[in-house]
């Protein structure tokens, strides 16, 4: 009986614990559908964590896995979607995903191709939508700034529609440095001007030599651009992004007022031995503000408006945008407009075949006044008296137009900003056409052929109308001259005839490219082996057509009426014979003529390329890509016409070997990358020599009318050959704490070598013939190395609450190892007139500043007698230092030159923090440059031009001051170029600053809407630098003068309010 209860109590057991076993699994099934639409999902991963147990979702979003463990952990990811994780706790779950641009940065964009972030072993530097919506840009180059560890972004200006200068791990080159563009596969050029921000889903920019896949156009670094585009089995969706901006002057500059600059001219002229100008200052007060009468509020709107979706077969997406800025000076002569239509179509035509479209039309018109030099606006309003007013009191109908004369004393080159702005009558048009049409056969499973046709088209018009104008007596700037009873004279011969008219100038230029390319894509997978093998070649063709026109404008003389179908070639002839004492007859001819100019340019430059890529890694753990490219160019002669530039690169997660057991640690990969990239960004035909035609040199005299012929241009450098670009990657990628913390960072060093630029050589050789040039040569090399770190951090810190926040760090430290001219350096930069600041020079960064240090200010004549010899000093000047210890200080001579600034800053950083909590989003950006400096050349030297008020701490006697120089004139070496025109241009500036809040969804459904959000922003709201200038990151096209402050227009403070809209 014992042994039988004993039997029953284990059998009961038995199945007691098998039936509670069999009720702690489930077969579990569901539906997956989208959040926001309710449409189900294709393709969606559903994995049971931390098994291989798991399902694909059918086309009808099903799913279904048996033998679930009750309790455990379903996981549901999807491209483009935010990954869930649900409970297992009952049969049926169904799992409704919400869209997430955070899943896009796990794939980046290569050559030719996409790759999984983590497999990639060159770097990279990515941004996705939101992160480029946080900045609000006008410009997609501003959403870079600070945003990607390894590029710097300088402005050239502040003006509508300027461009930005966008530097990928230094500068490379003397000449073009701007990185090649990719948009969807297609190389658009480097004007992002014509690309609205929100119609980008992506950007990553390729830093190392693993842009050698794209050859030739690389050698600065690739951006490479994906537009959005919809999704199959999607209805349409509806979004619309509009916002108004107000700008302002972030700075102005701290000038002297009318009061002020007549105690420093009548000082001034005490010192040079002269009377007093303005012996009773009382009353004299503040004067004219000219920048606060140049300057004032402008506008800035967007509206964007997008459609995108599928079907089964189809993927669509379209946009519509309207972006107008007006400039801060004389908005209706200073302006942008553009207007830019989109459309992205994928169909598939069979299971194997597949047709990509790509289309973008922009259109844009834009009006400029004279800006960035001597002869700009600003430079005009910082050099004018305070004590001229604007107006001269006129009606405007004389020669003045109204507007006072600014005195010949001032410089003969200095009028009235004001009456400059009045003449200035300028637009441009330009209608341009960028596409693609793709298709992609699938040839056996694993086996993709691609050929594509890309090509951009532009129409490029531009009217000018230079009216008659006189800006005062003795005026370099005038065209006209006044008589006796103040009347312009345009009789200039005196025979009773007008033959001085206002002059019109029209231009249309055509730029078309093509690029033909076709490449085959072979994936293979055995055992834990993965390989990827690419192969293509590229046909590639730019081409120019320019007409341009100018003539004597007849009939009405205004802008309405400026065309060139309204003028005529002017012949005013008129010949006086006279006797001269000897009763020889003397002829005078006075005949006028002035023709019509017609010239036009046309050019092609091609290229020819193969390339190859081999992409490899062994279970996801040690990865490994080679790459090289065969370019040939139009732009060489033949016998260097066929570069090679290949690329080798390598990884190691070492998070996936089985000794690496760091539970902080998720993620940790090494890599390191080698290659060379090639440059030839010299224009068209750069080694041969060229016709020059409709200039001086080509004008010949048949009887009484001038005709234009050619003459020999540039000189031919038939040796001319590839300037190439070596580079030396390593770097690693880390995740920590649950991948809320992200650190990337990268050494390189970049050298390029046989530098394309253009000497000085020697007048025997024909270079400085009228209308000729020395030819573009191989001279130089330059080294860039430094350090690109990324730090980001993520952390959900509670159910309503995310915190996230970035830093990124660029150092570069540029150096000219070689230039290879007789003088051992090529000058650059302007600084008053005659004078350079810059020099290209071996030994040290490009665009160093060059001249003359200083020690302080001879406080009196002991001073200066025991100091080296120093010409012409007198107390409270500025002591030069001898350099070479010779005892004199040598003006113009090499001797006692030394660097004294550097323009490239020694390192850049950008801080980012976004919070979101319920509905409230704020996101801020910093971005700082450190050890950059700044030359002041906005400055005219002479008695009469208005100073900035640092000079109100100058030398008036002994002991006064040991810094700025007493008030002096022209004639005074102080205003030789030194140390003394040179700023620390360090600066922290607070770029950005948002706030939005988003409705809630249980009211948006009620509103049949997905997303409404409004925001309120601030862009360059504040910037802290010592710098005395309108920007301290000053920068212009030209890298070896960059630095040189001309009066450059300055950045605008904006202040915006926005709305997101999504149904």
């Amino acid at each position: 009986m014992k042994k039988f209860m004993k039997k029953l109590i284990i059998l009961v057991s038995f199945i007691f614990m098998s039936s509670t076993l069999f009720a702690q699994t489930l077969n579990v099934k569901g539906l997956v559908t989208d959040a926001v639409t309710g449409e189900t999902l294709l393709g969606v991963n559903v994995i049971v964590k931390n098994s291989s147990k798991g399902d694909v979702t059918d086309f009808d979003g099903n799913y279904k896995i048996s033998g679930v463990p009750k309790g455990s952990i379903l996981v549901f990811s999807y491209l483009g979607y935010q990954t869930k994780e649900i409970t297992a706790d009952q049969e049926v779950i169904n799992a409704a995903l919400e869209e997430s641009s955070e899943t896009l940065d796990e794939i980046v964009v290569v050559g030719y191709g996409s790759q999984r972030k983590e497999l990639v072993s060159g770097a990279f530097s990515s941004l996705n939508a939101d992160k480029i919506a946080e900045k609000n840009p006008a410009r997609i180059e501003e959403a870079l700034t600070g945003n990607a560890a390894g590029v710097q972004v300088t402005a050239n200006s502040g003006s509508p529609g300027a461009s930005l200068n966008i530097r990928i791990r230094g500068i490379t080159t003397n000449g073009n440095n701007s990185p090649l563009v990719i948009v969807d596969g297609v190389n658009i050029g480097s004007d992002l001007s014509v690309i609205d921000p929100n119609d980008i889903e992506k950007m990553d920019i390729i830093k190392d030599a693993s842009s050698a896949i794209y050859g030739v156009q690389a050698a600065n670094g690739v951006v490479l651009i994906t537009t959005k585009s919809g999704k199959k089995n999607r209805p349409t969706k509806f979004t619309f992004n509009s916002f108004s901006s107000i700008q302002e002057a972030s700075n102005q500059l701290d000038l002297m007022n009318a009061s002020e600059y007549a105690v420093y001219v009548n000082e001034t002229e005490i010192a040079d031995g002269n009377n007093i100008p303005y012996p009773n200052i009382n009353g004299f007060g503040t004067g004219t503000d000219w920048q606060k009468k140049l300057f004032t509020q402008a506008p800035i709107t967007n509206y964007t408006f997008s459609a995108s979706g599928g079907s089964e077969n189809i993927t669509h997406s379209t946009s519509a945008s309207i972006f107008q800025q007006e400039g801060i000076i004389s908005p209706e002569k200073s302006n942008f407009n553009r207007i830019t239509l989109r459309n992205n179509l994928g169909i598939d035509l069979t299971d194997k075949l597949k047709l990509s479209t790509f289309l973008l039309y922009t259109n844009i018109n834009r009006k400029t006044i004279p800006e960035g030099g001597r002869g700009s606006v600003l430079y005009y309003g910082l050099n004018a008296s305070p004590l001229t007013p604007i107006f001269d009191g006129t009606d405007g109908s004389g020669p003045s137009r109204g507007f006072s004369y600014i005195g010949s004393e001032q410089g003969i080159e200095i009028i009235n900003p004001f009456a400059l702005i009045n003449n200035t009558y300028n637009e441009t048009k330009v209608n341009r056409f960028t596409g693609k049409v793709e298709l992609s056969y699938e040839v056996i499973e694993d086996l993709k052929v691609t050929s594509r046709y890309n090509f951009n088209y532009a129409d490029v018009t531009n009217r000018n109308y230079n009216p008659l104008a006189f800006y005062g007596p003795n005026k370099v700037n005038n065209n006209v001259n006044i008589d006796a009873n103040n009347q312009f004279i345009r009789d200039t011969n005196g025979n009773g005839i007008i033959d001085l008219f206002s002059g019109v100038g029209e231009n249309t230029q055509n730029y078309t490219d093509y690029t033909w390319e076709t490449f085959i894509d072979y994936k293979k997978s055995f055992d834990k082996h993965n390989l990827n093998f690419l192969l293509g070649t590229s046909i590639r063709s730019e081409q120019f057509y320019g007409v341009y026109g100018y003539g004597s404008l007849v009939g009405e003389d205004s802008w309405s009426n400026a065309y060139l179908f309204n003028t005529q070639d002017i012949y005013d002839e008129y010949i006086l014979t006279s006797l001269d004492p000897d009763g020889n007859i003397v002829v005078d001819n006075k005949t006028v003529q002035r023709n019509r100019s017609a010239s036009t340019g046309v050019n092609e430059d091609r290229w020819f390329s193969l390339f190859g890529r081999v992409q490899y890694d062994y279970d996801g753990k040690y990865l490994f890509s080679a790459m090289v490219r065969r370019d040939a160019s139009t732009r060489f002669g033949p016998n260097n016409r066929t570069g090679y530039f290949p690329s080798v690169s390598g990884g190691w997660i070492l998070t996936k070997e089985d000794f690496f057991d760091v539970d902080q640690i998720n993620n940790l990969k090494v890599r390191g990358s080698w290659g060379i990239t090639g440059n030839d960004k010299i224009g068209s035909y750069g080694w041969i020599g060229r016709l020059q035609g409709a200039n001086a040199e080509a004008t010949y005299p048949f009887g009484n009318v001038l005709s234009y012929g050619n003459a020999l241009g540039q000189l031919a450098n038939p040796d001319l050959q590839w300037e190439t670009n070596e580079q030396i990657n390593f770097g690693f990628d880390a995740s920590f704490f649950n991948n809320q913390f992200d650190v990337t960072m990268d050494y390189y060093v970049k050298t390029t070598r046989n530098l394309l630029l253009v000497p000085e050589v020697s007048g025997l050789l024909g270079s400085t013939a009228g209308g000729s040039a020395a030819p573009i040569v191989n001279a130089g090399t330059i080294e860039n190395r430094g350090l690109d770190l990324s730090i980001n951090y993520k952390k959900q810190l509670s159910e309503d609450f995310r915190l996230a926040t970035g830093l990124n760090i660029t150092t570069v430290k540029n150096k000219t190892l070689e230039v290879n001219n007789a003088a051992g350096f090529i000058p650059s930069g302007q600084f008053g007139l005659g004078q350079t600041t810059s020099r290209f020079q071996t030994g040290l960064p490009i665009g160093s500043f060059y001249g003359l240090q200083t020690d302080g200010i001879f406080q009196n004549q002991a001073e200066i007698d025991a100091h080296a010899l120093q010409p012409g000093a007198q107390p409270g000047d500025l002591r030069f230092v001898d350099g070479d210890g010779d005892g004199i200080v040598e003006f113009g001579s090499e001797d006692d030159l030394a660097v004294i600034g550097n323009p490239i800053p020694e390192m850049t950083l950008g801080f980012n923090l976004n919070l979101d909590y319920k509905g409230l989003d704020f996101a801020t950006s910093l971005y700082a440059s450190i050890g950059n400096d700044a030359v002041r050349s906005y400055e005219r030297f002479l008695t009469y031009s208005n100073k900035s008020r640092l000079y109100l701490d100058r030398w008036t006697g002994e002991g006064t001051s040991n810094t700025t120089p007493r008030a002096s004139t022209n004639a005074s070496n102080n205003y030789l170029f030194s140390d003394f025109f040179v700023e620390d241009a360090s600066f922290l500036r607070i770029q950005n600053v948002q706030l939005g809040y988003s409705i809630p969804s249980s009211t948006l459904e009620k509103i049949k809407m997905d997303k409404v959000r409004i925001y309120v922003a601030a862009n360059n709201l504040y910037t802290f630098t010592k710098y005395s200038g309108y920007n301290p990151d000053v920068s212009n096209a030209n890298p070896s003068a960059a630095g040189v402050d001309l009066g450059q227009y300055p950045q605008t403070r904006t202040y915006t309010l926005g709305i997101n809209v999504s149904f």
